[in-house]
């Protein structure tokens, strides 16, 4: 079935690219062509990945919210919702989603487990900063 549908592995073809950061125009129109097929939580966080790493950060703020809205237990969505919400400045949101990532699963991603890290660390500096200031 995958070699008769070239749809079948969009989402999955759309993350690569993102994650890669390579070809996110195509990224960004493969997630959304598969959005239009099947709207679920990973559609709309395929959007999403592929609108912030264009540095769309609005829009993927609108786009991570509707794949977290069913509440989700996955670390990778807590992780994009995170970096999203760290771009547009929220930071206490962007910690409390990077913290629940990590939480979940500690080791979620060889690619970006340890950036989790490295921005709540970043984060949490910030917020104590400005606490004293």
């Amino acid at each position: 079935m995958a070699a008769s549908n070239p749809q079948f592995y969009s989402r999955e073809l759309a993350m690569f690219y993102a994650d890669h950061d390579l070809k996110l125009d195509e990224a960004l129109d493969l997630a959304t062509a598969g959005l239009e097929g099947r709207k679920d939580i990973y559609g709309y966080d395929a959007v999403a990945w592929a609108l912030f790493k264009s540095f769309r950060f609005e829009e993927a703020a609108d786009a991570i919210a509707q794949a977290m809205a069913l509440g989700t237990q996955d670390a990778n969505l807590y992780f994009h919702a995170g970096m999203i919400h760290h771009r547009l400045g929220n930071q206490e949101l962007a910690a409390e989603h990077l913290e629940w990532a990590l939480g979940l699963n500690p080791g979620f991603s060889l690619l970006y487990a340890d950036q989790a890290r490295r921005t709540l660390a970043e984060i949490r500096g910030d917020l104590a900063r400005a606490d004293t200031d």
